[in-house]
């Protein structure tokens, strides 16, 4: 028997976000336009009506130029750029919502530790208490440019500054005991000086003081969720993270990374069950077979190769137009992200050539389609999770995102409750409420 199911929303504050060229759409229909405030509180609002756990924002600080060394592709396609900060974003979504839990990406390579402490925080107060993190090393040479870093920083290097980093933000958070402020009108008495301390940490690449600037927010410490896949980043999730964002193409490959991330768990002295793993998917429902099979046509239809080629060379951080296009993909040391590569190398019975990986790239990042009528879709959802593992569902959007939400919560989402899969209502107010709980 399947258990219950987590669902995120998963986006990128940008024109498409993981499908090339979904912001295409009858502008008839459209009642925002994608950097509007509008747009992204009409998907909030949908993805807390059909109760979804979160809205996730992936993030990027640079434009793409790793492919034949330009960005002509990347500008003409809107290929995940031009990208705002969805951290600023997230108090208009939370204003027009009162339980969806938001997560955010946010990057140890860029933000001192201190301001991201102090920002996720107070994000955590004016949400209250339904944030959190998404923790990113960065990868993206462009991103290190901008901010004055002329050399990309070695894959490992970054996890070991991560480690030092989630050390001082920990103990930035914990700088504040819970009851810290006592609010004594009668004394005209704020805080207990003696439940607050400075940190005075003084590590290989960070040092902080403190104590943090904000008062203890509703979770105390925002939702942790990491999406390594290498393993450096398997043994960083492992050791901190609460959810997992995991993409992997077969259930038999979700098997192997559910283990893995097992094993590591225990090695760190946690509970695997304890560590909730969510699976990129882009579903793509119909009313009918044949409904559902003609968006996806139309989907895939639409992808340019120099597009697909253009996101995943600046993914995998090597120039993929110097590779024969119809050989098989083979195993190399990247410098961007290893894990997708090798989920696509490891799909069982099946050899992926580049010109198939970079299809199935612009059509999702690796992310796989499960197309059919909401039955047939959460079969397999069902079915994913009983054979693969996991806890739930990352979804992105595969065409223009108001739409493809309002399908999801009005087809989809009613079976899964249907069948107990899914829940009916929010049992808490936090976000480390909603992924806490297991039916209802």
């Amino acid at each position: 028997m399947a258990k219950h199911m987590h669902l995120s929303g998963f986006m990128i504050h940008c024109p498409a976000p993981h499908t090339m060229l979904s912001w295409v759409h009858d502008e008839k229909v459209a009642t925002h336009r994608w950097h509007e405030p509008g747009y992204w509180q009409s998907i909030a609002q949908t993805l807390e009506r059909g109760k979804f756990d979160m809205f996730f924002f992936a993030d990027q600080w640079a434009a793409y130029d790793i492919y034949k060394d330009t960005m002509d592709p990347v500008l003409q396609y809107a290929v995940q750029f031009p990208v705002h900060d969805p951290v600023v974003l997230i108090p208009a979504l939370s204003a027009v919502t009162k339980k969806l839990g938001f997560t955010v990406t946010m990057s140890t390579t860029f933000y001192p530790p201190y301001m991201l402490a102090r920002k996720l925080s107070t994000l955590d107060h004016v949400t209250q208490g339904r944030i959190g993190w998404n923790i990113v090393t960065s990868f993206h040479r462009n991103e290190m440019r901008n901010f004055g870093i002329d050399e990309l920083i070695p894959h490992d290097e970054r996890y070991a500054r991560a480690e030092e980093y989630i050390d001082v933000c920990k103990r930035l958070w914990g700088s504040w005991d819970p009851d810290a402020v006592v609010m004594d009108m009668q004394h005209g008495l704020f805080a207990d000086p003696a439940k607050i301390r400075k940190i005075d940490f003084k590590g290989k690449w960070y040092s902080c003081t403190g104590p943090a600037s904000v008062i203890p927010s509703p979770q105390g410490t925002p939702y942790l969720v990491q999406a390594g896949a290498s393993a450096a980043g398997r043994d960083y999730a492992a050791q901190h993270a609460e959810a997992i964002f995991g993409l992997q193409l077969s259930p038999e490959s979700m098997r192997v990374f559910v283990d893995d991330i097992a094993q590591r768990a225990r090695k760190f002295g946690r509970k695997p069950e304890d560590i909730k793993i969510m699976w990129g998917v882009i579903p793509i429902v119909g009313k009918t077979a044949e409904e559902a099979a003609e968006k996806e046509r139309t989907l895939m239809a639409r992808i340019p190769l120099e597009a697909g080629m253009a996101l995943m060379s600046a993914h995998f951080g090597i120039d993929l137009s110097k590779y024969e296009l119809d050989a098989p993909l083979k195993q190399m040391d990247i410098p961007g992200i290893q894990g997708i590569l090798d989920a696509f190398i490891s799909m069982p019975g099946k050899t992926i050539t580049l010109r198939d990986a970079v299809t199935r790239y612009g059509a999702g990042v690796a992310m796989p389609h499960i197309v059919g009528t909401p039955e047939q879709v959460a079969d397999r959802m069902e079915q994913l999770l009983l054979q693969g593992g996991g806890d739930g569902f990352q979804i992105s959007p595969g065409y223009y995102a108001p739409a493809y939400f309002q399908d999801i919560v009005e087809l989809l989402i009613p079976v899964l409750q249907e069948r107990g899969l899914f829940r009916k209502e929010y049992s808490g107010a936090t976000l480390r409420d909603h992924m806490s709980q297991q039916r209802g």
